[in-house]
């Protein structure tokens, strides 16, 4: 499966709603099948972004995995190194 990564933040009268989200991309649709909401503003953590994906192969396995696609929030050392590992 080709997934895709990211995050949103919207207000909500005075309240900040952050959701860190994995999609599955199907025919250039992205479908959200696994998200937490994140209780602070701004970018999501390295450990943020592992276990929403461990949740993911938790349901559909490691091997389900062909690609993931994320935008330039998403960087960092450890999280790189997760990935490839």
């Amino acid at each position: 499966m080709q997934l895709n990564l990211d995050r949103t933040n919207w207000k909500w009268g005075k309240r900040n709603i952050n959701i860190l989200m994995l999609a599955i991309v199907y025919r250039g649709i992205a479908i959200p099948i696994v998200w937490t909401l994140l209780n602070k503003r701004g970018n999501s953590d390295t450990k943020e972004r592992i276990t929403l994906i461990q949740r993911f192969i938790s349901i559909f396995g490691k091997d389900r995995i062909v690609n993931v696609f994320a935008d330039r929030e998403f960087i960092g050392e450890q999280w790189f190194i997760w990935l490839i590992e």
